[in-house]
């Protein structure tokens, strides 16, 4: 093929270090399988965007995006997704470095014994490799199943997925939703999800740990408690989102909230696009819905027929029902 077969997009946000151990280690891959990186920085220090725009200069990135702000996770990737029309799109954390150069035909080897219409993503926990029905056992290596969702630190979709699922949601906050909420559509989708052994293909250089965030608006503690329980006390917006996708009154094809409005240079100039206005409304009637409900201490009629159909009138009213 004439262009590269996978678009690996590297979302930053900090971590000067291990960013450029990343990418450096990313550049010693074995060409034997085509690729361009993507970075897209979500307003990190000037030191770091600095050193970015040096490593663009010097070959290590070919397409780089700098935000103005922390925009999220989700829409940081999609920007890095949508630039680069690739039969594979793959999400490398800015902390996983690749320990060889031959990490990614390794990597494509093993997805090769298993369904084409599938995603694959990292563990560093050996259990889980046999934990679910359906291991593949090959001369390549296992390839476990999941029956919940891949993280999303190394994770790889291919192109005949997205047709189907699209991009990562941007419903939500600033970090940690994007991989969880593509799981459940991918469960409902009924796709299959296999996990490899990270520990063969990458040193994971991160943890989770707020510190290094401490002068910024993240907080990953409090962004991921409120995936499942806002501050009022009500549903979060991931086990909203679980719901409406498992209900089948939402499209699980979602629409993307932000759009490139304009670019001077590497610097993305970015806006809500108008089209997304209707998903907000109709994510907050759902939410007023259930968390009235739950207040009423009513939570099995979330699950009515009644409430159901309520539901799917919502979304159809914003053209993203199941059957529109």
């Amino acid at each position: 093929m004439s262009g590269p077969l996978l678009n690996i997009t590297i979302p930053v946000f900090n971590r000067y270090h291990l960013t450029q151990k990343t990418l450096l280690a990313l550049r010693k891959t074995a060409p034997g399988i085509p690729f361009v990186v993507t970075v897209v920085d979500n307003g990190s220090t000037p030191d770091l965007r600095e050193r970015l725009i040096e490593l663009r200069s010097d070959g290590f990135i070919d397409n780089l995006f700098l935000l103005p702000r922390n925009m999220g996770i989700s829409c940081a990737c999609n920007i890095g997704w949508r630039a680069v029309d690739a039969p594979y799109y793959m999400k490398l954390d800015n902390d996983m470095a690749a320990i060889t150069p031959h990490w990614l035909t390794k990597l494509f080897r093993l997805w090769a014994h298993g369904d084409p219409i599938s995603t694959i993503g990292p563990t560093f926990t050996k259990s889980q490799m046999e934990m679910n029905p359906g291991t593949i056992y090959s001369d390549d290596g296992l390839l476990g199943i999941c029956a919940s969702n891949l993280m999303g630190s190394a994770i790889i979709v291919p192109k005949v997925v997205s047709d189907i699922l699209g991009y990562w949601s941007e419903d939500y906050g600033l970090y940690g939703a994007e991989d969880g909420d593509y799981g459940v559509r991918m469960n409902c989708a009924g796709l299959t999800q296999y996990y490899y052994d990270a520990n063969d293909y990458f040193v994971n250089g991160g943890k989770y740990d707020n510190s290094e965030y401490e002068d910024t608006e993240l907080n990953k503690g409090k962004e991921h408690a409120r995936l499942f329980k806002d501050e009022s006390g009500g549903m979060g917006m991931f086990l909203l989102n679980y719901y409406l996708y498992n209900m089948c009154a939402r499209k699980w094809k979602v629409p993307l909230r932000y759009r490139i409005k304009d670019m001077d240079g590497y610097n993305v100039v970015l806006e809500e696009d108008p089209a997304y206005e209707p998903i907000k409304v109709a994510l907050r009637r759902s939410k007023e819905l259930l968390d009235n409900l739950k207040a009423a201490d009513r939570n099995n009629d979330m699950y009515s027929d009644a409430v159901v159909q309520r539901m799917k009138r919502i979304w159809s009213a914003c053209g993203q029902g199941c059957g529109d």
